[in-house]
């Protein structure tokens, strides 16, 4: 039986508070969502590891992560973007000029290729835990993301310029998420509403900010958060409020989804 939606959900500052968690009133809501045929959807740069929370104290188990690199649709593998080999030792070559470190990130887990600084505050940022350093752990797996460790944002000028097969996006003050042209949120849900025949369907998105645009622009009805950037509530078709003020709650009501 087919969905009656299909709901992507950005995380920090949209589904999550302020602590990186599920307010009741959210999880209530995306259990209402789902038992009115919608199926909720995380979408994030992050790992699926890294937000077992979410997914344990809520009913959602489908999502688009490592920004489209990889999906899931109610527990089943449908899309794995994998970087090429000689691409990654191109990029290690990269960092290791700079002095820098990264993490390369498999659907099954994400190592360091050294300690840093930079890598700690990174993941402090999102509340989660520094992974362990392997630095072969590009060579054994199939990685689908990079992350880069630098608080020097002239370097994202020279990796744009010498990896135009890239895309690069500074979510934080500490690091970049690097991905696959081909790849992103925005295509991830256009990947998977080709892959499982869902054209049909009516998508929609809530989000906050620049990195949620492109997700924004792609499904037929967005939603930005009152506490979003302005170029993210200019381009939405409903204003919910914030995320800790109901918000979630707010925008599907707006849109008759509970």
């Amino acid at each position: 039986m087919k969905p009656t939606a299909l709901v992507f959900f950005d995380l920090d500052g949209t589904l999550l508070n302020e602590r990186s968690e599920l307010d009741q009133d959210v999880i209530d809501a995306l259990a209402k969502l789902k038992e009115n045929g919608g199926v909720p959807f995380i979408s994030t740069g992050r790992s699926h590891l890294q937000v077992q929370h979410v997914l344990n104290d809520s009913v959602i188990d489908s999502f688009i992560s490592l920004n489209g690199h990889y999906i899931q649709y109610e527990g089943r593998d449908v899309y794995e973007g994998v970087f090429d080999k000689t691409l990654l030792k191109r990029i290690q070559s990269k960092v290791e000029a700079f002095d820098m470190s990264v993490a390369y990130y498999s659907k099954d887990g994400f190592k360091l290729t050294k300690e840093d600084e930079s890598a700690d505050q990174a993941y402090s940022f999102i509340h989660t835990e520094t992974p362990e350093v392997d630095p072969d752990y590009a060579w054994n797996n199939d990685i689908l993301m990079v992350l880069l460790f630098t608080q020097n944002t002239d370097l994202d000028y020279e990796f744009v310029q010498e990896f135009p097969e890239l895309s690069f996006y500074r979510n934080s003050p500490y690091s970049i998420d690097t991905i696959l042209n081909e790849n992103s949120k925005a295509v991830g849900i256009k990947r998977l509403v080709e892959l499982l025949d869902l054209a049909d369907v009516p998508t929609y998105a809530f989000g906050d900010g620049p990195n949620d645009i492109e997700m924004l622009n792609e499904v037929d009805h967005s939603v930005a958060m009152a506490n979003g950037s302005e170029e993210v509530k200019k381009l939405a078709d409903y204003v919910a409020k914030s995320n800790i003020n109901g918000g979630i709650v707010d925008g599907l009501k707006h849109f008759g989804l509970i």
